[in-house]
């Protein structure tokens, strides 16, 4: 639990943002890594599962503003639970 107020927080957040940008510059979001990476098919479909447009397809992650991303994490995080549920890895 925080304890501090919410300009606190954000002001953390930040902090902790850039020592990860200096400290980890290669650790890529995941998400990022496979949306990037991913053919026009796929994306198209990423897209669409996350209720964006067909023009976000032609962006790349970073282009994203942080409420696309998260609707793209969402939907990935979808996408991979109805798969396992599908090989029959959740019941």
């Amino acid at each position: 639990m925080f304890l501090g107020t919410e300009q606190q927080r954000q002001t953390g957040l930040r902090h902790i943002a850039h020592l990860k940008e200096i400290y980890f510059p290669q650790a890529k979001d995941p998400v990022e890594v496979i949306y990037d990476q991913a053919s026009e098919k796929w994306k198209l479909t990423l897209c669409f599962h996350a209720g964006l447009k067909r023009h976000h397809t032609l962006l790349t992650y970073s282009q994203l503003n942080d409420e696309e991303q998260m609707k793209l994490t969402q939907a990935l995080l979808s996408l991979r639970h109805f798969t396992a549920i599908f090989r029959g890895e959740l019941y």
